[in-house]
């Protein structure tokens, strides 16, 4: 059933079956992963290496938008003490 809807099943799993293949604390839930990715690989490489593209893609555009979402927070930050400070001179002024 699995091999039968592989087109469907793994882009969906695929993200957590890699992250819990690489350090899960619980090492039987890790070997677990590495074997159905292990299946999934030998059944269908093109698929396999789809979503292992896919995967890296999306993670690396999360981590861009968390930077500029910490870059943009710091703007904020910077902007909110700026204000401060002048509040603190028209007031001692």
């Amino acid at each position: 059933l699995s091999r039968l809807n592989a087109q469907h099943v793994l882009p969906i799993i695929y993200g957590p079956l890699y992250k819990n293949s690489s350090g899960h604390w619980n090492a039987t839930v890790e070997g677990l992963a590495q074997n159905v990715l292990k299946m999934y690989m030998e059944y269908d490489l093109d698929l396999y290496d789809r979503c292992t593209a896919e995967y890296f893609k999306q993670e690396e555009e999360a981590k861009r938008k968390q930077e500029a979402v910490s870059h943009r927070w710091a703007q904020i930050e910077e902007m909110a003490q700026e204000n401060a400070r002048r509040r603190m001179m028209v007031t001692a002024g």
